[in-house]
């Protein structure tokens, strides 16, 4: 009888790790991680060669990346979010690949005819003198703590409290049904 008991305790345990590991994406013995591939489809480059792209039902930020070549850290770091983000939504602009300063091309000017200068007549204008602006510095983003790395969407969040549920209920059934201490 003791002897069922730990097995009935061990099968618990192992049903539990067994669900945190397919949840957490890491591989078990064998067992495929490749995810099927999403189609994109790639949005064009505007007239100064920045892309942005508007994410539709299904697409994934991995996804992106793939079809643009460009890393999700870039795309992350483009759109001011952390480096380790995955989430994106439906609708939502991302910006893919900043685009260039557009250059005006020189045109050939008419040669101006002399002008006989005249005296400037001085007007104070009411506006003050303009000062100059700060130009804003950078922000460093903080690395993301390791609560923020575990728990940082909300599937992750739901699956680690129903594995925390079913150990509990694991317990209950042993402890409460199954294993009777000796009088």
């Amino acid at each position: 009888m003791k002897a069922s008991k730990v097995l009935v305790f061990i099968l618990c345990v192992a049903f539990v790790l067994g669900v945190f590991l397919w949840q957490t994406g890491l591989p078990v013995s064998g067992a495929s991680n490749e995810l099927p591939m999403a189609q994109i489809i790639t949005s064009t480059p505007l007239p100064d060669g920045s892309i942005y792209h508007i994410p539709v039902e299904g697409d994934t930020l991995w996804a992106i990346s793939e079809a643009y070549g460009v890393s999700m850290r870039d795309i992350n770091i483009l759109n001011g979010n952390s480096p380790e983000a995955n989430e994106i939504y439906i609708g939502q602009r991302i910006l893919i690949r900043r685009g260039e300063p557009m250059t005006a091309t020189p045109e050939a000017s008419p040669t101006a005819m002399p002008v006989t200068p005249s005296p400037t007549v001085f007007k104070p204008s009411r506006t003050p003198i303009p000062s100059a602006t700060a130009i804003p510095s950078p922000t460093a983003t903080q690395p993301p703590s390791r609560v923020q790395v575990i728990f940082g969407d909300s599937q992750r969040v739901g699956w680690t409290i129903t594995t925390i549920s079913l150990v509990g209920i694991a317990l209950v059934v042993f402890f409460g049904f199954i294993y009777k201490p000796k009088p």
